[in-house]
Parts: C-alpha cells; structure tokens; sequence
C-alpha cells in the first residue's frame, strides 16, 4: 500500500528491529519513519519517545486504530508524534501524510546525533522480534550517495515492524526491490556492525541447534546459519566449532538407527553428516556399519522369502494329501465321526488353505453327501438322525439354500402330522423342555410344537400344564443369561416367557435382573470423563527428560478401564502430539493408578474412562 501510495517517487525500506531502523536513520539524510502499533503493541508510545529523544526534528506516523491513538493523544498533541493514520489506510490519506512530513523536512532537516545511537535506543525493552529467515542486511549509506540516486527532494521512509512474528521476511536486499543499489563509493560496514552481524547469525544458529534443527529447513537450519556466519568471517571459531555439534547429533541419529534397523533414515543422517563435515573420525565407521548391516537385512530378506517359498510348498503338499485322504473317507461312508473322518480332514484342510480350489470343492462334497444322509434318514423315520445330519451339513456353511429348502420340506411333512396325532405333539414339546430346546430350533423346539398343538386344539389335556413348565423354564433361563451378559437373549426369553403365561413375582424378580444387567453391560460401554471417578492413588506421568531438555511440550489422549477393584488395565493411547514423544511416560503412570469403583445397584463394576494428559514446561 505505501508503494502504490509514493508512486515510486519515494523508496519504502524496511526495518526489522531497532537497530536496523537506527541504522537507516542515521543512512539517510531525509527520512520519515512510520510505526504500526498493531505489531509494536503497548509499547509504542514507549518506542516513539526513545526514537524521539534521539532524533528530535524526525518526523514520526503512527499507524493504528482509535483505540491505539487514545493511549498517544499527548505524543500527538505535542507533535511528537507528527501524524496519526488511522486503520483501515486508504492510499490517497497515506499519500498526503508523506508528502506533508516531507515539506517538514523541506522546511527543517533532521539534525543527526553524536555518537552511537544503537547503544542509546532502548532495544532490551522492546518486544522481541523472532525471525524465520535472518537474511536482510542492515545498510549505512552515505548522505552524498542517498542524494546523488534519489535527488534532493527524495524521502526514505523507515517501516519498523518490532513484533512481527508470522510473515516471511524479504530475502534480498530491500532496496533492490525498487530498483536502487548502493553505489560502490558507499563506506563499508564497520566492523562492529559486522561483528553484530555474524553474531546474530550464530547465536540464531545455536537456537536452531538446541531445538534440532539441525540440516533442514532449508535458511533456518543450524547448518545454513553457521555456513552464513562462516560466508562472512571464515574464521569464526563458534560456527566451526557449531558444525563440529550438528556433525556430531547427526552419527549420534545414525547410530541411534542402526540400533532400531532403521537404515534408510541411518544412511540419510549419514548423508547428512558427511556434507557438514567430510573429515569426520566415525565417519568410515559408520559407513562401513550401514554396510555391513544392509548386506545382514538382505540376507535376511532372502533367507526370509527362500523360508516362505518353502512353507509354501510344504503346505500345498499338506494340503493336496488331506485332501486325498478325505476322498478316500467320503467312498467308504465316512463322513463324520472322529480325527480319523472325511469332515475332520476336510475342515483341517480348510484351516491351513482357506482359498485353496481343491478344499471348497471338497467342502461341496461333503456337504452334498450329508445332506444325501439326512434325507435317507428321514424317509426312515429317523428324526434324530435327520436333525445331526442337517446341523452337519448347515455348520459347513456351503450350501445354505440346499439346507432351507430341506428344511421347509420337513416343517411341511411336520405339519400333516399334527392333525394325526396331537399326543405326539405334546409329547415332543415335553421332551424338549426337559432337553432345554425351549426356543430353538425354531422348527424343533418346546415352543414350536405347542404353538402347533394350540393351533390344532387349544383345549387339549395337559396343554396347559406344558404351557406352564415352559414359561418357568423360560424365566429361568432369562436369569441365567442375565448373569451372562447377554442381555438381548435375555430380553427374547422374558418376552417368550410373558407370551406363555408368565406372572407374578418371578416374572417381576426376572425383569428386574434383566434391568439391571442391562445398567451394568451399559454403564461397561460407555466412556466417561475421567475426572467423573475418584482417584484413590497414583503419581502423575513423568516428563521425558529428553523432551524437557529440547523444550518440547505436548499432549496425549488415553482411554482405560477402571476395574471393579480400583486397578486400571487396557490402557490405549489414542492420539498424542507429538506422536511417540510421551505415550511411554502416560502409560507407565497410568497403569499404577487406583480409583474408587463406579457401582451400579450397590455392585462395583469395570468402566472405561477417558483423559487427555497435558505436558507444559514449568507448569507440571
């Protein structure tokens, strides 16, 4: 915007610090400086009047918003502060504020101060500014050369941006980017600016050290800063001394991956490491050890694959002979009955190669055979027979459709026999309650068969004295699925025990139980906060000392069940930041703890809760 506001008549520079910008002011023989309060904060009224003391006819603007310029009404007042441009900026209102500081300039040059004024500037006390990229250079420039490019009437404007901490920085020189260059007759840096220079380069070099970043990203790794800090003084003894250090954490990272058999990222370390520092002792070392343990992991792949390709063989013969002996079983009749029967060989067949051809068609066989037996069975009027062959048949899972239809083919038949003999229904419906067959099979269970007496004769004798066991034992069985767990089974047989005339208080005793068991199985499913239980014991998670050194801070989200005597087991981490950094710490505490159980209906029970640990340096 300031760009487009002088049209190119005038040149922006940017400031990235204090010293900069006292730098440039003293470069220039006309200059204005304008400061956005929105990145020098509260401390810009503190800023201009330093600036101020230094550089007293220095015409200064303010930009900012309203509430920014109550707190500077006296600076602007006393004309401190020469102009307040309020945000949002329009081109035209920032125009004539330049042009109006520089008919002030026009009228009363800036008279410069004696001595140094970067050590007078209150730099300690301004925010501090954090640079990703730390490649723009501070300028002196003389007053001859400033006039003999720009003329007479040209203004620098000094932008100070003290707390910008998210943009990109420009990475040349700032005035090349409107097309001016020093001319070759401009004084050299003096040496102590110099000296600043190269320092700031390796003490941000040691900063990116200590929090490891070592060789990458790119400008702001330690190896770019240090190799910057030596383009510039060659024999800076801290940045020969610093590579030395990123050499060294590099082999430190190699060798930590040829323990782990991480070699891919052990030869990118080593990589790394020789192009810091080619002369490095371990160096031959480590490479021959990457070697070495490259040429192990590919004899072991072999070695591996050649063992696979064995196996697999072994199998398929394994297989193919099973298979052949289960043929052998099926001829001579032998289906079922033993290890030494065409299903045994058949099913073990189909553990070891599932999708092996020759085992789905044998399954088909053997399938189509028991079903050949089941009907032989039937037309023999062996009903038991019929039933074991059936269920043979279905649990090979095969040939589903071929089993319903042979079964709807017997309820049919069944059917016709109901009107025949109603005594031999109520005699199957007993007979299944005692064997515990109440609800299942559908087709042959104590329920089926009085449903059809009922529907045959509702009044028959003894049908209701049946009725009545049936619904007893239905509730009995709802309370031994209830202490099971399996509630929804436990439902269906209450439901069926209603349906039979079940009343009372052991109908009631019964849905109570299930009730409740319904509140356990829940209360186990759910997931709750765990500040929601009371713990009882246990010391918070320890900070990783490695973490705590590179001043890494984090979380880690876990879930765990707190058992019905107060321990805690299962423990699952679920999600962490970073990943890997404090998962081990979490779950070594965790697994100590003891809490106060969740009761339900006065019973401790399991539940499963869960907590995100946070991990803050200095603040536990």
């Amino acid at each position: 915007m300031l760009g487009k506001a002088v049209e190119g008549r005038r040149r922006v520079w940017r400031a990235d610090d204090l010293l900069h910008a006292a730098d440039l002011l003293i470069a220039a023989p006309n200059a204005v400086l304008l400061i956005d309060a929105a990145v020098s904060g509260e401390r810009t009224a503190e800023l201009v009047v330093s600036v101020h003391g230094q550089f007293t006819d220095l015409p200064i603007i303010v930009s900012g918003r309203l509430s920014d310029e109550v707190g500077m009404g006296p600076l602007i007042s006393s004309g401190v502060i020469f102009r307040f441009l309020h945000k949002p900026v329009s081109i035209e209102r920032a125009r004539n504020f330049i042009e109006a500081a520089v008919r002030r300039l026009d009228e009363a040059p800036i008279q410069r101060p004696v001595g140094d004024i970067a050590e007078r500037l209150p730099t300690a006390r301004m925010p501090a500014l954090k640079l990703p990229r730390i490649r723009l250079p501070s300028m002196r420039l003389s007053g001859r050369a400033i006039r003999r490019t720009a003329g007479g009437a040209a203004a620098l404007l000094a932008l100070a941006l003290l707390a910008w901490g998210g943009a990109e920085l420009i990475e040349r020189a700032p005035w090349k980017s409107f097309g001016f260059s020093p001319p070759d007759s401009s004084p050299p840096p003096s040496p102590d600016a110099h000296g600043a220079a190269v320092q700031k380069l390796v003490d941000a070099a040691g900063v990116a050290l200590s929090q490891g970043r070592l060789v990458d990203p790119g400008d702001d790794s330690a190896v770019s800063l240090y190799r910057a800090a030596l383009a510039r003084d060659p024999v800076n003894v801290q940045a020969r001394q610093g590579l030395a250090r990123v050499a060294d954490e590099l082999l430190r990272g190699v060798e930590q991956a040829l323990l782990t058999g991480d070699l891919k990222s052990a030869a990118s370390l080593l990589d790394a490491a020789r192009g810091v520092q080619p002369t490095h002792p371990r160096l031959e070392f480590l490479t021959v050890q990457l070697q070495q343990d490259g040429n192990k992991l590919r004899q072991d792949a072999a070695e591996a694959a050649s063992g696979r390709a064995a196996e697999a063989r072994d199998m398929q013969q394994r297989v193919a002979a099973l298979l052949a002996v289960a043929g052998q079983r099926m001829k001579a009749g032998k289906l079922v009955g033993g290890l030494d029967s065409a299903e045994a060989y058949v099913l073990e067949a189909q553990h070891a190669a599932p999708d092996e051809p020759g085992v789905r068609q044998a399954l088909d066989a053997l399938s189509a055979a028991m079903l050949r037996n089941a009907r032989q069975a039937w037309a023999e009027k062996n009903e038991q027979a019929t039933r074991n062959w059936l269920q043979r048949a279905q649990a090979l899972g095969v040939d589903p459709d071929g089993v319903a239809r042979f079964n709807a083919q017997l309820a049919s038949e069944r059917l016709a026999t109901v009107v025949e003999d109603q005594s031999r229904l109520l005699a199957l419906a007993n007979q299944r309650i005692a064997q515990g067959r109440l609800l299942e099979p559908p087709t042959d269970s104590a329920r089926h068969y009085l449903d059809l007496l009922r529907a045959a004769d509702p009044a028959f004798p003894g049908a209701a004295e049946t009725e009545a066991l049936l619904a007893s034992r239905l509730l009995e069985e709802t309370q031994r699925l209830s202490r099971d767990e399996r509630v929804e089974d436990a439902r269906r047989f209450l439901a069926a025990a209603e349906t039979a005339g079940a009343a009372g208080t052991d109908l009631d005793a019964a849905r109570a139980v299930v009730a409740e068991t319904q509140a356990v199985v829940e209360t186990a499913l759910a997931v709750v906060p765990e500040h929601t239980l009371k713990r009882l014991d246990g010391m918070p998670p320890r900070y990783p000392p490695r973490a705590a050194s590179r001043g890494i801070e984090g979380w880690v989200d876990i879930q765990f069940t707190v058992a019905a005597d107060g321990t805690t087991r299962d423990v699952v981490v679920m999600a962490a930041s970073p990943t890997g950094t404090f998962d081990e710490a979490v779950l070594a505490a965790v697994r100590q703890w003891r809490y106060e159980p969740r009761r339900v209906a006065g019973t401790a029970v399991d539940q499963r809760v869960h907590l995100r640990l946070r991990f803050k340096l200095g603040g536990g």
